[in-house]
């Protein structure tokens, strides 16, 4: 690859010992030199070729530390997206939509509705879905992805009834009389998910390669993608094979599967410039706009708890077989009884095998004491503070005011030293721009404007950091990327707006023109 010199831009490294410059020069995949921009016109010339950005902002490359990529291309492909969807009587109109071309017996599937947005403000059920056709079979997941909605087809075929025995950490919703009614809480969704046929391998790469394609327009070169069964891994490792146009994947296999007692074989690990397969998932709850986090009290206006889908001993010897194996451990963990699950699993684990990187997704709810171990051993937190603005109502709604104080506590983490990556979980959330995620991080403000915990608010420097060397570190690979710094991957994108100079509100506004891997330009705005 040729030596590039890019001037006449306004660079933020990340690299505290030059936050800023005026000119960098890339040559075989990497930064060569960064620097000020006649310090380097002068030093390079000849054949290397030069690129004036005209005054533009370049950036490192965002890294999100937890997206399903999959599952973002796979609603551009093959499933309905009902994010948006404003009723019941709306989602059934869509449904119907698909009902009309599709023979009878194809299963219907479609993903992001939030009960919260409806005007029913209720989980559409049975009922509804059988208005709409009782031969197709319907499967409908709530924008969490941890609760599912079915029709009476779907049931039939998945052999599920009234004395069908559920799964550890999993609910079947019934009505008033016993009966199903069709909804279903974490680990029961596989009850039905394991009758639903699997995706191809050509169908799971071609919903790869769509989920690339969006990060690179938003100037995401590094992505987390952090629940990843067999068949998908495989698919994961095919693309890469083929692939000259990817960004880096760093794939976490999952080891329990939705209502399956028997877990996954472990993979071997792996490592490349583009995959990397060394971190375990685990889900210890479930979601918190849904109510299945697991809390230490109940829910507001409820008597829920939410659901604790791992048991102590069980968590404990799958996570330390996988430790044995050279495994890092990622765990969900969102309400505050499923973090003490999750960290005291852990200090089990530092005696066994002493220090290691290991992570928890989401971390919604930590106590003081949660985050003080957090501190002490170093564990990386990654949350989602668009969360709180796509769905604030539901925690709102849902949380009472000491646990809305508490709710992603970001400043505070921070304040502690504990490691942060940002993510978006996308797409459990429909927007996925890094942007707009560090919008929210300094804001904290839901869709109506309300603010949650407002000390908890950063600053744009810190939100920079989460996205590029806080997400680098949690991959443990803070010494290769997030960096616009001599011998760091030529990782990079050049935005039409410097968000340094940008006001808060802006930042959404700011758009991506290119964006690099490797040195290679992979996606340019028309």
């Amino acid at each position: 690859m040729e030596r590039t010199l890019y001037h006449n831009a306004t660079i933020h490294t990340q690299n505290s010992e030059m936050p800023q410059a005026g000119a960098v020069v890339v040559e075989h995949g990497k930064f060569l030199v960064v620097g000020k921009e006649s310090d380097l016109l002068d030093s390079f010339t000849g054949s290397c070729r030069r690129v004036d950005v005209k005054g533009q902002t370049i950036l490192p490359g965002f890294n999100d530390a937890h997206i399903h990529l999959w599952k973002v291309g796979q609603l551009e492909t093959f499933l309905l997206d009902l994010r948006g969807i404003k009723s019941i009587k709306a989602l059934q109109e869509l449904l119907t939509q698909s009902v009309a071309t599709l023979p009878p017996g194809t299963w219907i599937m479609g993903r992001g509705f939030n009960e919260q947005t409806l005007e029913e403000k209720r989980m559409p059920d049975k009922k509804d879905l059988d208005e709409v056709s009782t031969d197709h079979p319907i499967y409908l997941i709530r924008t969490c992805a941890h609760i599912a909605s079915v029709n009476s087809l779907a049931l039939k075929k998945s052999g599920v009834t009234e004395t069908t025995k559920v799964p550890a950490g999993g609910v079947m919703g019934k009505d008033s009389r016993g009966n199903l009614n069709g909804i279903f809480y974490e680990t029961a969704l596989g009850l039905i998910t394991r009758h639903i046929p699997e995706p191809t391998q050509e169908q799971y790469e071609l919903m790869i390669a769509r989920g690339i394609q969006k990060m690179l327009s938003l100037g995401i070169t590094s992505i987390t993608d952090p629940a990843a069964h067999p068949e998908l891994l495989k698919a994961y490792r095919s693309y890469c094979q083929k692939s000259q146009a990817i960004i880096r994947l760093n794939i976490f296999p999952i080891l329990l599967p939705d209502g399956g007692e028997k877990p996954y074989p472990l993979p071997d690990l792996f490592h490349s410039d583009f995959l990397n397969i060394d971190t375990v998932k685990f889900f210890s709850d479930g979601g918190l706009s849904g109510q299945t986090a697991a809390l230490s009290r109940p829910y507001k206006n409820s008597n829920s708890r939410g659901v604790l889908r791992l048991q102590a001993e069980s968590f404990f010897n799958l996570a330390k077989e996988a430790q044995q194996k050279g495994f890092r451990m990622a765990t969900h963990a969102i309400g505050d009884t499923a973090i003490e699950l999750v960290v005291e699993t852990y200090k089990k684990l530092h005696k066994l095998f002493g220090h290691t990187r290991n992570r928890i997704e989401h971390f919604g709810l930590p106590t003081p004491a949660h985050e003080n171990d957090m501190a002490t051993y170093q564990w990386v937190a990654v949350p989602q503070p668009v969360f709180l603005h796509e769905l604030g109502e539901n925690f709102l709604s849902a949380l009472d005011e000491t646990y809305l104080a508490r709710c992603y506590p970001v400043k505070s983490l921070l304040q502690k030293n504990i490691p942060v990556a940002f993510s978006t979980d996308g797409p459990v959330v429909s927007n996925i721009n890094p942007f707009s995620n560090m919008k929210d991080a300094i804001l904290r403000k839901t869709a109506s404007g309300k603010v949650i915990s407002p000390d908890e608010s950063i600053s744009l420097p810190e939100a920079l950091q989460a996205y590029t060397t806080g997400s680098a570190f949690a991959e443990e690979k803070e010494r290769t990327k997030g960096k616009i710094e001599k011998g760091y991957v030529a990782d990079f994108i050049i935005t039409d707006k410097n968000p340094f100079i940008a006001s808060t509100n802006e930042l959404d506004s700011i758009r991506v023109k290119e964006t690099y891997v490797n040195g290679k330009c992979l996606w340019k705005s028309m």
